[in-house]
């Protein structure tokens, strides 16, 4: 902000203020000396009438000086720029048009979107700019931020806008825009940023205000085209179990939902996708849409046809924002995944618990079971062919020797699990603890650490790890303290070799990288590691520190895990440790913007085609050595379908893309964080005349002409004021004068007293009329003229020895 005059040379006139100054200096009134009798109440009222008077004459000065001081400003023309936030307009600048392109910015208001709303506002801005401005049409997409050739490519870069998954964060595409502009000649600079200042637009901690302090001379300034008051009806994430269901199993499938806005009913639908691209209706729920309560949906669907199945869910009826009204999925129903389960000696007793965790008998009979287990003694490990196993579960096992863990880390290496269950038969640690078993287990074993007294348990700190995320639905159920552990293996987790053969094959390291350290992904209440997970080649290896092959009557059972009372989060970490383990190079369901990863098992594909929601289509390469395609364009939302090979007997799958939940979230930030996010004085407008007007400030500027003119009127009608106030004539004053006059010139025409004599102390000297007098202080027996207010006189006061009277002319 800043103070330009357009005639600065007239400021001089202000040295003026020194007339009135001077004119107050020469003009007052001098007291003259009258003699006369002392009287006590006149010395009273000394003080309090010299006081009156400095006051009164100090505000005239004052006034006069305002006036002559406002009167030259007014005619030096003030102008202030900076009260908006633009640079000059006298010549051409830089301008940088940065608009939040998220999927909530489709939200409707008045059938207008709010990027159209975005749009309109900002063709106002590029039609006032200079002429052989530079403009730049930045959003938050994945495009390339340059300064456009000319004003009306800018124009056409702005009609082409549209709504997609961001590729960059809004603070991202300020930081963008600010180097622009530091890179530009021009020397002014300008910057404006389209939102809705919603909690989706600036998550969590992002926020620009320490981006702005970086370049403060840059000036910015944040159009609002949100809304005030929102309502929607939103889904959230779709969460399936996983990609892969086995025939004759039920797809069970949950989805968040949250209301933003008044209480409401309405249905949510689950839809599949038939060969034609059409959808079919499949299961519907009413529900109770509650204000800023999220919910869920839960769905179980049975019979799907072995083969790809993509469905969506989605909420009955419209409202304003349709990007969070529909979320798409795509799962696998084919054969169950094969495990090989290895137990110690007799295996149908020391194996049982964890067969009939993963593969209950009664769904194995009805053909629905998830796995397809065989149970193996642990000495048969090595004899037994793997081919075609896509997980082995180690329960309890020894020290192997080197050559059987070498042939289980090549194993895992080609994209395989391992779920390693260590126990009592592990024996000494310093045997057990061999560089290989090391390499396949990710921890070396330290001591077996007792708690007698079941004060100890597992304890799920966090359920953010993909392992036990699905205990979220069921965390405040979980009573795991009901399942004490009076034994595990206190283990100390380690890092692979750098020269060791499986992290050269790991696609996440290489030679000379650092070691791929262990990840814990629980713990016992002591504070140890209870269950472990790292990377071996293109598999996974997991690691848990107890044992679940002890009878419930076994009195050195190391625990209760799978004997307790009800043990179902046995049963489910059993299942999910196994699945983590199992190859998840397949990445069906993603966020938009996110690789899909999909397997092609077919010999000789090197090719092959994707299909967008909107019907468009491109090539994929197949990676010939791990079978899979990898696909990176997902930035629209909706299921992908994919087909390799030949038309009649080629490959057909597919995958699903859904927004994040953030980039639809239109609740509106509160004031006090809009506040504090940006610099301070930052300058906001949600309409076109409050844009206009903040365009104008600043490259017209706003005079002060008017308002300066009208305050020295205003200065001069105070002085005229003031002086009639201060000096009108008091009649009672002029009577008492009067009064006195006459007593006194009656009283010293009697007396005959010779004028050559020296005055005596009760004399008076008369000097002008006595309009008002006062006591001079060196004398108090001297009347001063000028003062209001004399007291009335008596003639007995005192005997007049000589009279001076000065006539008035």
């Amino acid at each position: 902000m800043g103070l330009f005059f357009a005639t600065p040379l007239l400021l001089a006139g202000i040295a003026a203020v020194a007339v009135p100054i001077a004119l107050h200096m020469m003009m007052r009134r001098k007291p003259v000396k009258l003699e006369f009798p002392a009287l006590r109440f006149l010395q009273q009222r000394n003080v309090v009438n010299r006081r009156r008077l400095r006051l009164r004459h100090l505000l005239l000065l004052l006034a006069r000086i305002a006036a002559i001081v406002l009167f030259v400003l007014a005619l030096s023309r003030p102008t202030i720029k900076g009260a908006g936030w633009l640079g000059d307009a006298e010549g051409p600048l830089s301008a940088v048009f940065l608009f939040d392109t998220a999927p909530r910015m489709e939200y409707r208001e008045g059938n207008r979107t709010r990027l159209d709303e975005a749009k309109s506002l900002a063709r106002e801005v590029i039609d006032k700019l200079p002429v052989a401005s530079r403009v730049a049409i930045v959003d938050t997409s994945d495009g390339v931020a340059v300064f456009s050739p000319t004003i009306t490519a800018a124009k056409a870069h702005l009609e082409r806008l549209e709504t997609g998954m961001p590729a960059r964060s809004l603070v991202d595409g300020m930081s963008e825009a600010f180097r622009m502009l530091e890179a530009s000649e021009l020397p002014r600079k300008e910057m404006y940023v389209f939102t809705d200042l919603t909690n989706g637009a600036f998550p969590g901690d992002s926020s620009p205000r320490n981006v702005q302090a970086q370049h403060p001379s840059i000036p910015v300034l944040v159009v609002d085209v949100g809304v005030l008051a929102a309502e929607d009806f939103a889904l959230g994430a779709v969460y399936i179990p996983n990609d892969r269901i086995a025939a004759g199993m039920p797809l069970r499938l949950s989805v968040a939902t949250s209301r933003l806005g008044p209480d409401e009913d309405r249905s949510v639908a689950i839809e599949l996708a038939t060969s034609s691209g059409q959808y079919t209706r499949r299961a519907q729920q009413r529900l109770s849409w509650k204000s800023s309560t999220p919910t869920s949906a839960q769905f179980e669907l049975t019979g799907l046809p072995v083969g790809v199945q993509q469905g969506r869910v989605l909420i009955e009826g419209s409202d304003a924002l349709e990007a969070d009204d529909e979320r798409y999925f795509t799962v696998e129903v084919g054969a169950p995944w094969r495990v090989l389960l290895a137990a110690p000696f007799p295996a149908a007793r020391t194996g049982l618990f964890l067969t009939e965790a993963i593969a209950p008998t009664t769904l194995k009979k009805a053909g629905t079971s998830r796995f397809d287990v065989k149970l193996i003694d642990l000495k048969q490990l090595v004899e037994t062919a793997w081919d075609g196993f896509d997980a082995i579960v180690l329960v309890d096992p020894p020290a192997f020797p080197d050559r059987t863990w070498e042939l289980l880390r090549d194993w895992i290496g080609t994209g395989k699990g391992l779920v390693t269950w260590l126990g009592p038969h592990a024996g000494d640690p310093l045997v057990f603890n061999t560089p290989a078993s090391q390499t396949v287990l990710g921890a070396k074993l330290v001591r077996v650490w007792r708690s007698p007294d079941a004060s100890n348990f597992m304890v799920l700190s966090s359920l953010d790890h993909p392992m036990v995320s699905a205990f979220r639905r069921v965390a405040d159920s979980v009573g795991w303290e009901d399942f004490p552990v009076n034994r595990h293996w206190e283990i100390e987790s380690i890092g692979l070799p750098p020269e060791s053969d499986i992290q050269q094959k790991n696609p996440r390291g290489a030679q000379n990288n650092p070691p791929v350290s262990s990840t814990v992904v629980a713990q016992w209440r002591n504070g140890f590691p209870a269950i472990i997970e790292h990377p071996l080649g293109k598999g996974w290896a997991v690691v848990v520190t107890t044992p679940v092959s002890q009878a419930a009557d076994d009195p050195q059972a190391w625990n209760i895990l799978a004997t307790g009372f009800e043990p179902w989060p046995f049963v489910m970490l059993a299942n999910e440790s196994v699945l983590y383990s199992i190859d998840r190079s397949e990445r069906r369901n993603v966020i938009t913007g996110n690789p899909a990863s999909i397997r092609i098992d077919r010999e000789g594909v090197t090719d092959a085609f994707v299909k967008t929601p909107k019907g468009d289509e491109f090539p994929v390469p197949v990676d010939i050595g791990k079978k899979i395609i990898t696909v990176t364009a997902t930035q629209e939302a909706g299921n992908y379908s994919i087909r390799a090979g030949a038309e009649n007997d080629g490959i057909a799958t597919g995958l699903s893309a859904n927004f994040p939940t953030i980039a639809t979230d239109v609740s509106r930030l509160s004031p006090e964080l809009i506040v504090s996010s940006f610099a301070p004085e930052q300058r906001f407008a949600r309409s076109e005349k409050e844009l206009v007007r903040d365009v104008n400030l600043e490259r017209i500027g706003a005079e002060l002409f008017g308002w300066l003119i009208v305050l020295a009127a205003g200065a001069i009608v105070l002085d005229w004021w003031l002086a009639n106030r201060f000096y009108a004539e008091r009649d009672d004053t002029s009577q008492s004068a009067s009064s006195a006059k006459d007593q006194w010139s009656d009283k010293t025409n009697a007396s005959q007293v010779d004028q050559n004599q020296p005055s005596s102390s009760n004399g008076i000297s008369a000097g002008k009329d006595l309009d008002g007098f006062g006591i001079d202080e060196k004398d108090p027996f001297v009347l001063v003229e000028g003062y209001s207010d004399p007291p009335p006189v008596s003639p007995q006061s005192g005997s007049v020895v000589k009279k001076r009277r000065r006539r008035r002319e």
